[in-house]
């Protein structure tokens, strides 16, 4: 506080005498104030039923701003609740509760301050009429104004548009009575008054006559709402203005490495400068004049050609702005095209935006044309997004969206630095707090180009887009988008879901030990105090971030911290550029000298959002895993930081990340398509096949051969396989003539592994394949590398496995084979079965093998490998046996591909052999085993390839299951085995139960697979975890396997044994299945087809079916 006098007292130094006298009597009014208001309670009595409109609730006793006594427990206490009692006479004792002893969110004073805040906000909210003010220019509102009319009717608004316009739909009525309420008492002469959304449609600010002045946007109530951000016309909105502010913004060192917009420059006080740069590219270089107009005419000329250079002349003494044509932009169809994304910014310093998930693609014509717009060819941004997945794979084209995404908040941040100065003139006296635009929201319109490589540049941004229904044939796409767009808007700026808990939650599990807030526990100490405007800031994100619909949240986001560096850079910029050192917040100790009236700024409140942030997608991430999302995980990125750490490593600085090098292939010569002919007779071949690494074809490759073998070694797990067409009209595509066309990542499963290359002819609407050519990879299992036979009397090393190093799942674990000292491999089999038999299915192990050497991997017999337990030891059922076990038993499998390994191997082991085998993805039923005497079905869940919204819920698949099965006993003979890869979750067990018991089943033996290895491996169409989210996969299933057992589960757990020889299993993009079922022709008649039977391989799958057995069995 001490501070902040001090900062007021410089700046009224330097003013008039009247003004020095006035401050001096505010500033003793202000200290009466702060003397009264620290002895007041923060939370009223339990009577007390809503807060004063007219104050901000005040702060508890002993939580005062300048006491630093107990510093951190004072805000342990704000944070998680913790009363302190002090008798008299005694010492203050303080209570500290652990984490895991963390009270009710509901009990903490941070919940019930926040709540107040809420409260008394969406009080004022909803005790005001729901009225709409249109002002701004005819032609705009004429234009524009009739979407809005319907998005704003649909949420009960009136509308008091100007005289002269004719409504398209009937003003909002107002039945209910909060319409029919008057609005909030404010002076009658003022020009704020009965509205509570002002509609500024001009190709202006609004900050003039046609919409709102100047003086009166810091007067407006907290419920009112106005589409303009003052100043954003000149710094981002003027073609002028956006050249100027993005060349300014090229000298600060976070964006030296990522060009976000093409060069420029303003005519014609840059001619000269132009001309010499222009000269200086050369002839290969084009340049895009603009008029500075709304609508302004556009020209693509080369100044370095004569007959170009005439026209350029003009520019001399006119005004345009000139921009270096895109290079190589992306074609589609042959055509360039833009982007027109529609960004929500509804906070300006701090900053809050979306992007709109329903944008807009444009084609245009090349520059011979003016890359002028080719009417009726408009893609919506899905269609774009699947055209960049076919073409350059699933994740290329997630980062070219997510660079998209990154380019806009780029940009908004460099404007919002700049605006920091411009809302200095709204302001009057100096003693007043700095305007922050708390009101104002405004929806852009944000034009991306993409060039060949995928990197976007944002080449304008349009303060007024245009909104105007298309009449046009095919106009429905852009009116739909646009409608949808607008009506988000409305939904997403007047929700009233209360949030309170949820960013008290976030707050709390901050634990940001510098972070305090004003009026509750603000010390000196701290670097941050979070004022009241703070907190509601958090609030309305919250709010807008559950209510965002179609929009998808920039800023601020579950990664906002890649941009630290740019923010810190920023502010350092503007407060050296616009001379604001002196000036709270831009001092170096103005973060925290305060009032609760005070918003601080993006920069300030940087690290403490990003937090917020991610501790939301956490909690989201969460839910997800808790349901049916196969691959849905943590990221590895989580945690708390302190307040100006440093980011983290493996996230990197730079704003945007991977923008020029979207991929290693990209650049590299190997890549690129060697000459092609157009010779018809060429259109069915390839020029060449490729594989990385290489691969020994045989025979050597020859474009008229299409049939090749080739054997790799156990540790090869992915490739990589490309090719070219010799034809310039044909495409190699990889597995399916609508495949990907590029180089493309392909796991190989020990055994056979089948790629195709299909030669398609690409000039028909609809593809032809004119040819195909197929390489069969072997890869060897891992004891075709052992270097020597198996021999009983020879001495070996025992050695243990817990994880590949490939893939260290455990991270203070040891990897690799690590010898068992004093241990020999005959007394490793013996001491075995002295063990008793386990008694769950989740017993601690790990893997042992007969080494030479345990640091030579291909001196170990891995035919010998053995999956021990620690303590005890799992039997293997004789097959006379089990069928005894399973007799009168009816088997019921639920899950992915690996439980119906599981399924299919008890099925050869009980009747010896295989008769049957379907690869089902539906229901399957088999009630011919053990001479009949068994039933076996299975339902494959969850079908991953359906759309979100089709795919069965996990209980009417269980219920369709139960349908197809014989009619099911409620005791132990009815077994339900659920399981899968990663999908699996505690919510599955519980619907799992509670849909048995509906059935009047609850009796019946229940077993759970746990999780398993997979997605390891980045292939197209595949979600591949890193290295932190499968540790994260590994916490969950040990999470899983207890909750399992707790709930009356038999639990197998499959996790640490397929984790530990993740490369062992065979073909299929997840690289989870360690399971093949084989052919098995009669020998003496190979062709006979009606007496085929089949055979399960696989001994990492044959051990956990086995324990399976033992759980049944038991």
């Amino acid at each position: 506080m001490l501070n902040m006098i001090r900062h007021k007292l410089s700046r009224l130094c330097r003013g008039r005498p009247q003004n020095i006298l006035l401050s001096i009597v505010i500033l003793l009014l202000f200290s009466l104030y702060l003397t009264y208001n620290t002895q007041d309670s923060l939370i009223e009595s339990e009577g007390s039923d809503k807060v004063s409109r007219t104050r901000t609730p005040r702060p508890m006793h002993g939580h005062n701003a300048g006491d630093d006594s107990d510093n951190v427990v004072q805000q342990r206490n704000i944070l998680e609740g913790i009363e302190q009692e002090e008798e008299e006479g005694e010492e203050e004792e303080v209570v500290v509760k652990d984490e895991e002893e963390k009270p009710p969110i509901e009990s903490t004073l941070l919940y019930k301050y926040l709540q107040q805040l809420e409260q008394t906000y969406l009080d004022d909210v909803n005790d005001v009429r729901k009225i709409v003010k249109v002002k701004g220019q005819e032609d705009v509102i004429a234009r524009d104004l009739p979407l809005y009319e319907q998005a704003f009717k649909k949420r009960h608004f009136a509308m008091k548009a100007p005289p002269w316009y004719k409504p398209t739909v009937a003003n909002a009525t107002s039945n209910n009575a909060k319409n029919n309420m008057q609005p909030v008492t404010l002076p009658h002469e003022s020009e704020w008054v009965g509205w509570m959304v002002l509609l500024c449609m001009a190709f202006t600010d609004g900050d003039g006559a046609e919409c709102l002045e100047k003086e009166s946007f810091p007067k407006l109530a907290n419920y009112q709402k106005i589409n303009r951000i003052p100043g954003i016309r000149n710094i981002l909105w003027r073609k002028d203005g956006f050249c100027n502010t993005m060349n300014q913004a090229r000298r600060i060192p976070a964006l030296k490495k990522s060009q976000i917009s093409p060069l420029c420059w303003v005519l014609p006080n840059q001619y000269e400068q132009f001309l010499g740069v222009a000269d200086g590219l050369g002839t290969d270089v084009r340049w895009v004049f603009k008029s500075t107009s709304p609508g302004g005419t556009i020209q693509v000329l080369q100044p370095t050609k004569e007959r170009d250079y005439a026209k350029v002349k003009q520019f001399n003494n006119k005004k345009t702005v000139v921009q270096e044509y895109f290079p190589n932009p992306l074609l589609v169809f042959g055509m360039p095209v833009n982007i027109r994304a529609y960004v929500l910014v509804t906070s300006i310093n701090p900053l809050r935006a979306f992007v709109h998930s329903e944008g807009l693609v444009h084609f245009r014509h090349d520059y011979p044309r003016g890359f002028k717009k080719i009417p009726n060819r408009t893609w919506f941004l899905a269609q774009f997004k699947h055209f960049l997945v076919h073409n350059f794979g699933t994740e290329a084209a997630e980062i070219a969206f997510q660079n998209m995404e990154a380019a806009i908040v780029e940009t908004l941040l460099i404007a919002e630095s700049s605006l920091a100065a411009h809302f200095g003139a709204f302001t009057t006296h100096p003693w007043e707090e700095r305007y922050r635009c708390k009101n104002c929201f405004q929806l852009l319109g944000f034009d991306v180009i993409f060039n060949s490589t995928l990197h976007p540049m944002v080449v304008e941004v349009n303060g007024q887009p245009y909104l105007q229904a298309n009449s046009e044939v095919g106009g429905w796409a852009s009116n739909t988008i646009k409608q949808n767009a607008v009506e988000d808007t409305v939904g997403i700026l007047f929700s009233a879901t209360p949030v309170a808990r949820d960013v008290a939650e976030a707050v709390r599990s901050m634990q940001l030990n510098n972070v305090g807030i004003t009026g509750v526990n603000c010390h000196s100490s701290h670097h941050l105090c979070l004022t009241n405007e703070d907190l509601l800031y958090l609030l309305d994100s919250r709010r807008e971030a559950i209510n965002k619909a179609s929009f998808r949240q920039l800023y601020p986001a579950k990664d906002s911290f890649k941009y630290d560096s740019l923010v810190r850079d920023l502010q350092r910029f503007v407060a050296s550029q616009y001379h604001l050192n002196d000036i709270s917040p831009y001092n170096q100790m103005g973060a925290h000298a305060t009032s609760p009236t005070t918003r601080h700024n993006t920069a300030d409140l940087q690290n403490v959002i990003s937090n917020v942030e991610q501790y939301y997608y956490r909690k989201k991430v969460e839910a997800l895993l808790a349901d049916e999302m196969n691959g849905a995980s943590i990221p590895e990125h989580f945690g708390n930081r302190t307040y100006g750490a440093s980011r983290r490593s493996g996230l990197g600085d730079g704003a945007i990340n991977n923008m020029f090098n979207l991929d290693p292939l990209f650049g590299d010569p190997k890549y690129d398509r060697p000459p092609c002919n157009d010779d018809p007779a060429t259109m069915p071949f390839l020029s060449a096949f490729h594989f990385d690494p290489p691969l020994n074809l045989t025979p050597t490759f020859d474009p008229m051969v299409t049939e090749y073998e080739a054997t790799v070694p156990h540790d090869m797990v992915l490739i990589k396989v490309w090719g070219f067409a010799t034809s310039c009209d044909s495409e190699a595509r990889l597995e399916d003539k609508l495949g990907a066309s590029r180089p493309s990542n392909y796991t190989l499963g020990v055994g056979e592994n089948r790629i195709s290359m299909f030669v398609v002819d690409i000039t028909h609407s609809e593809p032809w394949v004119s040819n195909s050519y197929t390489v069969n990879v072997y890869r060897q299992s891992v004891e075709e590398g052992e270097e020597q036979v198996w021999e009983d009397d020879q001495p070996h090393h025992v050695c243990s496995l817990v994880q590949d190093c490939d893939l260290p799942f455990i991270s203070d674990g040891p990897c690799g084979l690590n010898r068992v000292l004093d241990v020999r491999w005959p007394d490793v089999i013996v001491d075995q079965q002295k063990l008793p038999v386990c008694e769950s299915g989740n017993s601690p192990g790990r893997w042992l093998i007969p080494c030479s050497q345990c640091s030579n991997k291909s001196s170990c017999y891995w035919k010998e490998a053995r999956w021990l337990p620690y303590d005890c030891r799992h039997q293997i059922l004789p097959r006379q046996q089990l069928r005894q076990c399973l007799a009168g038993k009816d088997l019921l499998f639920i899950g992915d591909s690996t439980n119906r390994g599981i399924m299919y191997y008890i099925m050869e082991q009980l009747n010896g052999t295989l008769t049957e085998w379907d690869k089902t993805h539906n229901i399957k039923v088999y009630s011919n085993l053990n001479n009949n005497q068994t039933s076996v079905s299975f339902a494959y869940y969850p079908q991953f390839w359906l759309p979100a919204g089709e795919r069965p819920v996990f209980d009417k698949a269980l219920y369709e299951l139960l349908k197809h099965s014989k009619a099911a006993k409620n005791n132990g003979d009815t077994v339900v085995v659920v399981g899968g890869v990663h999908w699996l979750a505690t919510h599955h067990l519980n619907v799992l139960k509670q849909a048995l018991k509906r059935k009047g089943l609850s009796n019946v033996k229940l077993v759970m697979k746990g999780l398993g290895a997979g997605f390891h491996q980045p292939v197209d169409g595949i979600h591949c975890l890193t290295m932190g989210e499968q540790r994260k996969v590994f916490i969950h299933n040990t999470g899983l396997l207890d909750y399992a057992s707790n709930a009356g589960f038999e639990v197998v757990d499959t996790f640490n044994m397929t984790m530990a020889r993740y490369k062992d299993f065979v073909q299929g993009k997840c690289a989870c299945h360690f399971h093949k079922v084989e052919e098995v022709r009669p020998t003496d008649d190979p062709d006979d087809d009606d007496n085929i039977l089949y055979h399960v391989t696989g001994d990492i799958n044959s051990l956990y079916s086995e324990i399976l057995i033992n759980r049944i069995c038991q």
